[in-house]
């Protein structure tokens, strides 16, 4: 397999002008590229939305027979697509179909003045599908004559999310073997890590899968249904089965990017003040302040290769089921496992106080 780094996530929207609206606001994304019946995109409107080098698709339907109609009333507002930098899409997509996965759409040639895209899909678990992007531009057209480009006049905002990290999928209770199986079959990735997590009376295994460079990262994580039910169970309950829990971007200064998101509107997630004073007796440096840390909810690891910073926000969705990470790598590999108490137990005063419970808004083993 040749795939090497995420090319673009995609949602299903149920209205995209709103979606763009908040991941803009927020975020800091810009929408570079647009596409709809008139360019050839048939019955959805679809925003191509870039910051650094993460791009994000968001595409709605025009009407109820549209597959994004039908997601969204499954799944709520969530992830679609995770597209896969390829450089030899086609023998990709015959190698996963020969490794057992299930076609969704035929290699496709989109060329133009602004260069030539070749694209193909394939099926993962509930309604998650992974397309190889082979592009003979990396800076060229998103997908020429399809998508069409937008110009924006406005200076373009300081950046602070350079790519996806990883991603973590939440995996019914008896299928994370299956599933890490199928990814290193059908994609060529490497099982590299595993981990079996107990966070008072819940349980939960997770592992992880990654190509050779870890461009392509996957943390898969399922519940133990011998303990408690908790946050992967209201997920799996919120999002009707599995799927893509939440998306880590890296940044090269996560203080800068945490206060910066946390000024526009970004709900972080606040951690125990207790968790701050045992982080010498971890053995933890990572050059930042603890009142900095504390007063942003960072949280620090560290592993055999270096530490980590990380912060996880809270779900901007009505279900409480995707949220995102910012990461900061000080030469760490590995996702912050002694993070993971502290970030349940953060979670689960969100949960108890809420009504209903809501579809997990903390990290998850990546």
């Amino acid at each position: 397999m040749t795939v090497h780094s995420v090319d673009h996530v995609e949602f299903f929207v149920g209205d995209v002008n709103q979606a763009s609206h908040y991941y803009s606001r927020t975020y800091g994304f810009r929408v570079v590229a647009e596409a709809g019946p008139l360019t050839g995109l048939a019955g959805a409107r679809s925003l191509v939305l870039a910051h650094g080098g993460v791009r994000l698709v968001l595409t709605s339907p025009l009407h109820a027979d549209h597959a994004a109609s039908r997601f969204v009333r499954r799944h709520g507002d969530g992830v679609r697509d995770v597209a896969l930098r390829s450089t030899d899409t086609a023998g990709d997509y015959e190698r996963a179909l020969a490794a057992g996965a299930e076609s969704v759409s035929e290699p496709e040639t989109f060329e133009d003045a602004g260069g030539r895209v070749i694209r193909a899909t394939i099926a993962a678990t509930n309604d998650l599908v992974h397309t190889f992007v082979q592009r003979d531009d990396p800076s060229g057209a998103f997908l020429p004559g399809r998508y069409l480009p937008v110009t924006d006049e406005l200076a373009p905002e300081p950046e602070l999310l350079r790519s996806v990290d990883h991603l973590a999928l939440c995996l019914r209770a008896g299928s994370l073997e299956t599933m890490v199986d199928f990814y290193q079959r059908a994609l060529g990735l490497r099982h590299t890590y595993d981990e079996y997590i107990v966070v008072g009376g819940q349980a939960m295994a997770s592992k992880v899968v990654q190509d050779e460079t870890r461009g392509v990262t996957f943390t898969m994580v399922e519940p133990d249904p011998t303990g408690d039910r908790g946050q992967l169970n209201d997920f799996l309950d919120a999002f009707d089965g599995p799927g893509v829990q939440h998306v880590a971007y890296s940044t090269d200064d996560i203080v800068k990017a945490a206060r910066e998101l946390r000024a526009s509107g970004v709900e972080l997630l606040s951690t125990p003040v207790g968790y701050y004073s045992a982080l010498a007796d971890r053995g933890i440096d990572v050059n930042i302040d603890t009142e900095v840390l504390q007063e942003l909810g960072l949280l620090a690891d560290r592993d055999e290769w270096g530490q980590l910073v990380q912060v996880f926000t809270r779900s901007p969705y009505a279900r409480r089921t995707v949220f995102f990470e910012l990461i900061q790598r000080l030469d760490a590999r590995t996702f912050g496992s002694g993070n993971i108490k502290a970030l349940y137990e953060a979670v689960e005063r969100e949960r108890a106080e809420a009504a209903v419970p809501a579809g997990a808004a903390a990290r998850t083993g990546g």
